[in-house]
């Protein structure tokens, strides 16, 4: 048995740990604005999924006019890695999921219809 657990602990030390920025991190901050664009929900009640289909699980649901930041487009879904609260020095929250392209828009006129096919 102790050796089980001596094993387990090791293959759990040993992979790989991806760094969690915080909110406050600049440095997250930074990566957000650079590497995301700013969308916002056009419908109440929707699910932000796990993962890009509808029999994942749900992450959170968000509300009309709440604003996050986009990453890219997945055939009908679109990534999302932030909450925006556009407050200082802090705006960006984490938010990890998927969106349906229907319920959500580009925030500036030129970016209004980016997630439709």
């Amino acid at each position: 048995m102790r050796s089980f657990v001596f094993l387990l602990t090791l293959a759990l030390i040993s992979l790989p740990v991806k760094p969690v920025l915080a909110q406050s991190d600049p440095d997250y901050q930074i990566e957000v604005e650079n590497n995301t664009i700013c969308s916002f929900i056009n419908s109440n009640h929707v699910n932000i999924r796990r993962s890009p289909n509808n029999r994942s699980p749900v992450v959170t649901r968000l509300n009309r006019g709440d604003v996050v930041r986009a990453v890219r487009q997945q055939g009908n879904w679109v990534e999302i890695a932030a909450r925006d609260s556009g407050r200082s020095p802090s705006p960006y929250s984490p938010l990890q999921g998927w969106v349906l392209n229907q319920y959500i828009n580009g925030c500036s006129e030129d970016q209004f219809d980016r997630w439709r096919p």
